[in-house]
């Protein structure tokens, strides 16, 4: 069972094990994560644009960014662990939805909105920040008709939210404070503390003057019945009113004003726990409280009819029901009396307090990247990097049929080249940027493959043949003449002969054994080809790169002719490297379904170039050997299934054994190519071998 909770259905690519995880070392764990947060950024933003329909940008906190402008989801960057990732997508479709629907220029008005004699009102009663309570008891009535939105426009993703009020507002200690005394008088606090947890399966409606009237106005039940910001605004001002009657005139002796429901958030006591467990003897222990809760039931209220003693509904905190329309419980509660808080747990309840208050106002502490982070994590979302799992059909013998993720980069960007998270380039640390150490075999490939351009052009060439003296076709004007001669044959037609449009895949085997004369005449005649190719009107190339990166396998989709210009050629293959080892199958099976199968009007062929044997090690996972050959060899025969033709050449400075040789042909059958990629005459003739079949 995945550990990944709701998010198994696609998360489970990054359900690595632990043990492998501990084997990695920082810099290897800070890559992965990075990787998870790309992915998980991408998913949370589907959610966001699937419950929302609506394309609202989600990003991560950066350190100095407002919690939130109105317009973008702001993620924190603490989601890389299960336990925190389901919270980050409540929260994310929580913020994706107030975009969508609450209009924020309403609070900016706020002022303007509120009657006049409910401010003096509130004054005389000591309340001096009425605008702030307002706003307080807006964020609860609107919140709630968010949440409806959510829950009934996408029940799939309520789990989702499930998570996020687990963290937020389900808490033993609020549920024991709601059945014991404590904001039992009236004060603004006290009805704000009640308010904020009217959904509370535990909240008692006689513990405050007016409350249950409250209740009424909210109507959790019927809160679909709020169609925008604004009427939710009016419930809020006539809550507010019901506070207001209720609230006794201070008397003379009272001379500090009460504070809106802000709360100061504080407690002189910074050692208690998060759990509510108090360390003082007195009122109602843990288990005795478990005990009360039993009684009570476990199930949430209903809340549907106006005499319910027993608030709550909706988003039940306890146990969110999946439909929001439940039938009300009877009132059985015992005495709140029974109920008490120790010394401590007041202390962190005020915590507890503040905690909710900040969630209903946007202000949910996220943990922010690091500007370098950030670049990185830039990088990665641009080039479209993901994880793919591979190697489940791979017996290892000895590991069993583990699989193992190979990182897979959809397009190489200009910021993925200059950033650390590449692994085949080196910066030179003199002058900055980027090391160009093969810019001398860019500018010989270009040449060379204007020459391979000029005679692969044949493709890009139609010929048409006319046969005249028909007797059906069209009519051959030149010969109308003769039809008062008796002749039938006056008709002509034509036949084109061409080729029809292709598709180049060229992977390149890019680890660490094919450094030095080998990369140089690599890089010459994959460049060459590429700018063949450019010159050809009816044929796209696309160039692959195969490596390793923090013992992962690597490929990169470098260039493709459909969207880069040749321009990309030139400026960024000459800082390009090998580095790492041989994952070779196993990269071909991650991008498996990008390449282009054959059609009526398209031929598909498949260019490789390596020098010899696949070799990748990682932790719980060894390729080499037969099994890794046989398994290139499978993924080779997946391809050509799709109708693409295949050919590779094999690479050698020094020549080629009979071992390397039945190796090569094991993997790449028939395809498999043995020449001197230095020698232009032969490139062109295997080149033409290809791409003239018909």
């Amino acid at each position: 069972m995945s550990k990944y909770n709701n998010s198994s259905f696609w998360y489970d690519d990054f359900d690595t094990d632990d043990i492998i995880i501990n084997q990695l070392s920082d810099k290897e764990k800070k890559s992965l994560d990075l990787y998870k947060l790309a992915s998980s950024k991408r998913a949370i933003s589907n959610f966001v644009n699937i419950v929302t329909n609506e394309s609202i940008p989600v990003k991560f906190k950066e350190r100095g960014d407002s919690y939130t402008d109105g317009k973008s989801v702001v993620i924190g960057s603490r989601i890389t662990e299960p336990k925190d990732f389901d919270v980050a997508v409540g929260l994310a479709l929580h913020e994706g939805s107030h975009i969508k629907l609450s209009n924020f220029q309403l609070l900016l008005d706020l002022s303007s909105h509120i009657p006049t004699h409910i401010t003096d009102g509130a004054i005389k009663k000591g309340i001096y920040n009425t605008q702030e309570t307002i706003k307080n008891l807006w964020n609860y009535v609107e919140d709630r008709r968010i949440d409806n939105f959510v829950f009934k426009s996408a029940p799939g993703y309520r789990d989702y939210y499930r998570k996020m009020y687990d963290k937020y507002f389900n808490d033993k200690l609020i549920d024991k404070a709601l059945l014991s005394d404590e904001h039992t008088d009236e004060t603004i606090d006290s009805y704000m503390f009640r308010i904020i947890n009217l959904h509370n399966k535990n909240t008692q409606l006689s513990a405050l003057k007016g409350l249950r009237k409250i209740y009424k106005l909210v109507g959790l039940n019927k809160i679909s019945r709020l169609k925008d910001s604004s009427e939710s605004l009016q419930v809020a001002i006539e809550m507010f009113k019901v506070i207001l009657s209720n609230i006794n005139q201070p008397t003379s002796d009272d001379t500090e004003p009460q504070k809106g429901g802000d709360g100061d958030g504080s407690s002189s006591d910074e050692q208690g726990s998060d759990d509510g467990n108090g360390g003082s003897s007195q009122g109602m222990s843990d288990e005795d409280f478990n005990e009360l809760l039993k009684e009570l039931g476990e199930s949430p209220m209903g809340g549907d009819k106006d005499e319910t003693p027993t608030g709550g509904n909706s988003m039940s905190v306890g146990n969110l029901p999946d439909n929001m329309e439940g039938e009300p419980s009877e009132d059985n509660s015992p005495s709140t009396n029974s109920v008490q808080l120790t010394d401590k747990q007041k202390d962190l309840l005020k915590k507890k307090i503040e905690k909710q208050k900040k969630f209903m106002d946007g202000d949910i502490q996220k943990t922010s990247i690091t500007k370098t982070d950030s670049k990185n994590l830039n990088a990665i979302e641009e080039s479209g990097s993901e994880m793919k799992e591979v190697g489940k059909d791979f017996n290892q013998g000895y590991y069993g049929n583990q699989t193992v993720q190979c990182i897979v980069v959809n397009k190489m960007t200009k910021g993925l080249f200059e950033s650390e998270m590449f692994p085949m380039t080196r910066n030179d640390y003199w002058d900055g940027g980027i090391k160009m150490d093969y810019q001398e075999e860019v500018q010989k490939g270009i040449k060379l493959g204007t020459m391979l351009g000029k005679k692969l052009q044949v493709r890009g060439e139609d010929r048409t043949t006319v046969f005249n003296r028909q007797k059906v076709g069209r009519i051959d004007k030149r010969m109308i003449s003769s039809l008062g001669f008796g002749n039938e044959n006056v008709f002509q037609f034509s036949e084109v002969d061409s080729y029809k449009k292709a598709n180049l895949h060229i992977s390149i085997d890019a680890s660490s054994s094919m450094n030095g004369e080998k990369w140089r005449n690599t890089m010459i005649n994959v460049v060459a080809m590429c700018k063949a190719v450019d010159m050809i009107p009816n044929l796209n190339v696309q160039v692959t790169f195969r490596c390793t990166q923090n013992e992962k396998p690597y490929i990169v989709m470098a260039y493709d002719s459909k969207t880069d210009k040749f321009s990309k050629v030139k400026q960024m293959f000459g800082g390009l490297r090998p580095n790492g080892t041989t994952p070779e199958g196993l990269c071909f099976e991650a991008i498996m379904k990008s390449f282009i199968p054959i059609n009526n009007d398209l031929d598909s062929y498949f260019l490789n170039l390596s020098d010899g044997q696949p070799y990748y090690g990682g932790p719980g996972f060894y390729y080499s050997g037969d099994s890794a050959e046989r398994h290139t060899g499978k993924m080779v025969k997946m391809i050509e299934s799709m109708g693409i033709k295949t050919l590779s050449y094999f690479v050698s400075d020094y020549g080629c054994s009979g071992y390397e040789k039945r190796s090569f042909q094991t993997m790449y059958g028939k395809g498999a190519k043995f020449v001197d990629v230095t020698n232009l005459n032969q490139i062109t003739k295997t080149m033409n071998q290809l791409f003239l079949q018909k």
